[in-house]
Formats: C-alpha cells, structure tokens, sequence
C-alpha cells in the first residue's frame, strides 16, 4: 500500500522522494538539491522529534534502518496494485534511503519508520519489528509549494488501523509546527512559504490506498490537472496543506 511512489535516476519505479525524482528527470546530479532557503517547508527542531500514537512509534528513518526498509521495498506483496515495482538490490535501497536522509537535513521533514509505541508492546526486539513507513517529501518543479505523502506498509499489518494512524499523526504534526510557526514571530516569509497542499498519487486500481487517503481527508483533484510522476494509471488526490487555514480535514494534534 503507498501514498506515491516515484520513478529513480536508473529508469526503474522505485520509492524516491518526489523531489528527488524530479531533479534526477531534469538531469541535475543527486545531493544538489536547491536549499531549504527555497522552500522552507517547516520549522527546524521539532520536526525531527519522534511522534508516538497509542499504539505506534515514528522516527525519522535512519542508516541502521537500511535491512528492514529493505525487506519492506523488496517485498513483492505491497506492490501488486502499484504502477511501481519492488527494490531488488540493497544498493537501491541505499541509494534511496540516502535521499531520505537527505531529505531531513534540508528540510526539516522527511519520512519516519513505523513501529510499535513500547509503552504499547514492551520493549521486547520483536516488538520493535518495522510495521512501515510513512511520510510527507517537499515537491519540487512545477509543484513547488506541495508535500507529497507515502505510505507503504507490511502486508501482515494492513487491515489494522495502522497506517491511517501513523498518518494521521504526521498530518498532525505538520500542521501543529504551521500553527507554531504562524505566532512565533513576525517573520511573513517563512510563514508564507508553508506548504498549502499535501498531494497523494497512487493507482487507480490501488483501492486501499485511495480509500486510506479518503479516511486522512484527501479527494480526487481535477481530472485535467498534471499527475506527478507522469505513470499511466496514477491518479492524485489532494489536502490543503499546513499553510492553508485549518479546517475540516485538520486530524488533530497527536502526541509526542
């Protein structure tokens, strides 16, 4: 199950932060990514912090994860109402979880592993078994101002609540640093460059990713507008994002 997915340098579909992916498709060499001067998506600091939910616990990903994002990407069976294709190289994975690390540093947002909040489980190593990952990537080109959200989840634990949970809390969560952002001081500019969407783009055919994001407040966008990614079959779903004026779909606050 994914959010969105998005084509690597090499050719293949791989899970690439967007923003990643653009540059790649404009020819420009990875890691020279515009800076967060140009898009500072949310403030530094609590951004990193890890947000737990009853049941869960999300950090943001990290090289130890490198083994189980692996098993996660390489595994068939997330993939098979996707237009992308599962990882077959743990250099991919690297490559890939290089970027997302990356993505951290310049941005202040990225994504976060998936794992069972101890409080929840205990502390055992099986309970600290990676349920997923989930996550919001700053959209570059012509999306500039949008963040793109992606799920992607163990088979073995769909049907549980789980993503629509972890998701909800990094809804949250960005929204809850927007607020912060809009009193902290008298500084327009960064308050004005908060994003004003969230984007999804997924199969068509992918039915429990479309109505996850149906659950997270996400509807269809306007059937001539451009699909991210440009893959035949995606379809894009939108959110007003952390700098529109909270409304209905604003999922609450979780805790952290």
């Amino acid at each position: 199950m994914n959010g969105a997915t998005t084509p690597s340098p090499e050719g293949g579909r791989r899970a690439v932060p967007a923003s990643e992916a653009v540059r790649c498709t404009r020819g420009r060499v990875p890691g020279t990514t515009p800076g967060p001067e140009h898009f500072p998506v949310l403030p530094a600091g609590a951004a990193a912090a890890v947000l737990r939910t009853p049941r869960l616990l999300l950090a943001p990903v990290t090289s130890a994860d490198l083994e189980p994002l692996f098993r996660l990407h390489a595994d068939p069976a997330p993939y098979a109402l996707d237009s992308t294709e599962p990882l077959t190289t743990r250099a991919q994975m690297r490559w890939v979880l290089g970027q997302w690390t990356a993505h951290w540093q310049r941005y202040g947002e990225g994504y976060r592993t998936v794992r069972p909040n101890p409080a929840h489980t205990g502390s055992t190593p099986r309970g600290r078994r990676l349920f997923g990952v989930v996550g919001l990537s700053v959209l570059e080109g012509e999306d500039r101002g949008s963040l793109s959200a992606y799920w992607r989840l163990d088979p073995a634990r769909q049907g549980q609540g789980i993503a629509t949970e972890a998701m909800r809390a990094v809804l949250a969560a960005a929204r809850l640093r927007a607020r912060e952002a809009r009193t902290a001081g008298p500084d327009r500019s960064a308050q004005e460059a908060l994003p004003e969407e969230i984007v999804v783009v997924t199969a068509a055919r992918n039915a429990p990713s479309r109505a996850l994001a149906a659950r997270l407040g996400f509807t269809p966008a306007p059937t001539k507008r451009r699909v991210p990614g440009g893959r035949a079959g995606d379809v894009l779903l939108t959110l007003p994002g952390p700098g529109a004026d909270a409304g209905p779909h604003d999922p609450g606050v979780p805790d952290s």
